[in-house]
């Protein structure tokens, strides 16, 4: 492989077309962070390489602990046919690899900030795991430093790539459900098991309710546009969480969160999200529109719209087909399309495990084309603070004991929560 001067941040990037400007080589690639999260991004590129477009080269395990990085390096290996190097830094990473094109950052939140920062004083475009930060602040340095640096920052965002969600956004956009008025997100599940990783339930590391919540900030805001208004409570219902070993974990973060919002649209929504729930698993997405109702299945099931039209004063039930043909122009991109099969799908039939990676897998075809290209990322520095900023205006609210602006957190007011973050 020829060597390629990684340029400095200073200078300006030079955009090309997706797959050019790239002397037939990929753009090469550091993971940071080889834990679950970081393994889960190897089997994304493993899928776009798995339908030929894959984008990147990785070429570096980043991790300060031996095994973590080895385990990263053994499943790369398995599933791309190269093992990236094995080091316990950023600066060990650029040493190695001078020519070092990007970062995806897969840390704990707390980290992204400083390796985020240096990343972009070396000239790398960074993607990096929601949440973009532990708090809107070290969001927010993040952003600066990429627009210093005139460098790429992507926040990986799965939820909104899902085939489902993409159909549900065209036909909102298309007035299916005439004017949205209010969108109710409710979500119960996991009792008292510890969820991923026991750090995701300790306050220092941002809570479930935060790590979680952003998914639903962004989705919502996908859908619905901006929220400015919210108003919430949150509690602690366990105080400890059993690992699947048995091993008991102390919890002093939130597991439950609950409120409303006003979009700027005027629109209106219902959360509850509860990650100690007994019984089952709850799930319940449903958009309220003049003209009707769209129920949103779970992100990742594949499941199909439940669209229902008011007609003549009485609601009709709108099968997946005729979903279609109510938004003649849906089509998937190239690689969503080609990971699951079509340009315009209404359901699809993928593990949970597959879905995931595919999911994965389009984040990176997007970080790519924004490197490549003059295309923005979908998902940029500003929209993952307003989605990190809407999760915690829910705890916000409950601590200052009134309704809380986005705009005033965006600002770094209205922020006892995260002040001893």
């Amino acid at each position: 492989m020829t060597t390629r001067r990684r340029r400095a941040a200073s200078e300006a990037p030079a955009p090309a077309a997706a797959g050019e400007g790239l002397g037939g080589e990929g753009l090469r690639l550091a993971v940071a962070g080889c834990g679950v999260m970081g393994r889960r991004h190897v089997k994304g590129l493993a899928r776009l390489k798995d339908v030929g477009l894959l984008p990147f080269d990785l070429v570096a395990a980043i991790d300060p602990i031996p095994a973590s990085a080895a385990a990263l390096a053994d499943l790369a290996e398995e599933l791309l046919g190269t093992r990236p190097a094995e080091v316990p830094d950023l600066a060990g990473a650029l040493a190695a690899i001078p020519d070092l094109d990007a970062l995806d950052l897969t840390t704990a939140p707390a980290f992204h900030p400083p390796v985020a920062e240096e990343a972009f004083a070396a000239g790398l475009h960074v993607m990096v795991e929601k949440p973009i930060a532990l708090t809107v602040r070290g969001g927010i340095q993040i952003e600066q430093a990429a627009r210093r640096a005139g460098r790429v920052l992507s926040v990986a965002e799965n939820y909104r790539r899902d085939p489902i969600n993409r159909l549900a956004k065209a036909l909102i956009d298309a007035g299916a459900i005439g004017r949205p008025y209010l969108v109710q997100q409710a979500s119960s599940g996991w009792g008292e098991k510890v969820i991923i990783t026991p750090w995701r339930h300790r306050r220092q590391s941002g809570g479930i309710a935060v790590d979680m919540g952003v998914h639903y900030g962004d989705i919502l805001e996908y859908f619905l546009g901006p929220i400015v208004t919210v108003g919430g409570m949150g509690a602690i219902v366990d105080e400890t969480r059993i690992a699947p070993d048995g091993q008991s974990h102390p919890a002093d973060a939130e597991d439950l969160t609950v409120g409303v919002a006003r979009f700027a649209s005027g629109a209106l929504a219902c959360w509850m999200l509860d990650m100690a729930g007994r019984g089952g698993e709850v799930w319940n997405r449903v958009i309220f529109g003049t003209g009707g109702t769209l129920a949103i299945p779970n992100d990742r099931t594949g499941r199909p719209l439940r669209l229902t039209r008011w007609r003549d004063g009485a609601p009709v039930e709108v099968s997946p087909q005729e979903q279609l043909a109510l938004v003649q122009e849906f089509r998937l991109d190239p690689a969503t399309a080609a990971l699951f099969g079509g340009e315009r799908l209404a359901s699809y039939d993928l593990s949970w495990a597959d879905t995931d990676a595919n999911l994965l897998a389009i984040e990176y075809d997007d970080f790519a084309r924004a490197i490549t290209s003059a295309t923005p990322p979908e998902v940029d520095g500003q929209q993952g603070i307003r989605a990190l900023a809407v999760s915690y205006a829910l705890l916000e609210s409950s601590r200052l004991g009134r309704f809380v602006q986005i705009s005033d957190l965006l600002a770094l007011r209205d922020s006892p929560y995260q002040g001893g973050l």
